[in-house]
């Protein structure tokens, strides 16, 4: 069997991943002792790369570097937790921080205006609630904001996740 050679393989105009290749370069890249031939590609967002041919192939390879930078902040989100920019786990647990007085996340109280303020963060966004002179009425308004936010996010989450989990759906309780 004759040994194939990369001028022998017709793969200009065929695409891998977010690459399409359109021609065969001049350029070569180190493999070891060796080096190998890269193809000029186009990324879907306009790009334009080289790469070789084991690196087209690689499916979690074939992108630019500016779309890989992307592809890996994603995935980092999506083992972190988040969905559509929530983090689902920190809506679930609940957990108060350390420095928090009043028991409750999203309410602290500001020693400027010397009321306890409720707050909630959605979608990376904070929504500033309100200020209250009691602290139940600060509580009371960041659990209804809690109700408002993040029911509609989870039951999207669940809706799209296929998870035996969704009886441990986020319930909110009354303090």
């Amino acid at each position: 069997m004759a040994k194939v050679t990369y001028s022998d393989l017709d793969i200009i105009g065929k695409r891998f991943g977010k690459l399409t290749v359109i021609k065969r370069s001049n350029k070569r890249a180190p493999r070891g002792k060796r080096s190998v031939p890269l193809w000029e590609c186009v990324c879907d967002c306009g790009n334009i790369t080289y790469k070789s041919t084991d690196v087209l192939t690689n499916p979690n390879l074939s992108m630019c570097s500016d779309c890989a930078k992307k592809y890996a902040t994603e995935k980092m989100r999506q083992k972190a937790g988040f969905f559509n920019g929530t983090q689902i786990s920190k809506i679930q647990t609940q957990i108060t921080e350390s420095d928090n007085f009043s028991g409750v996340r999203g309410v602290y109280f500001d020693k400027k205006s010397s009321k306890w303020r409720a707050r909630i963060k959605v979608k990376g966004k904070t929504i500033n609630i309100g200020s209250y002179a009691n602290i139940n009425d600060a509580i009371k308004a960041r659990k209804l904001a809690e109700e408002k936010y993040f029911e509609n996010i989870l039951d999207e989450y669940y809706a799209n996740k296929d998870n035996s989990l969704s009886a441990n759906k986020f319930v909110i309780s009354a303090k």
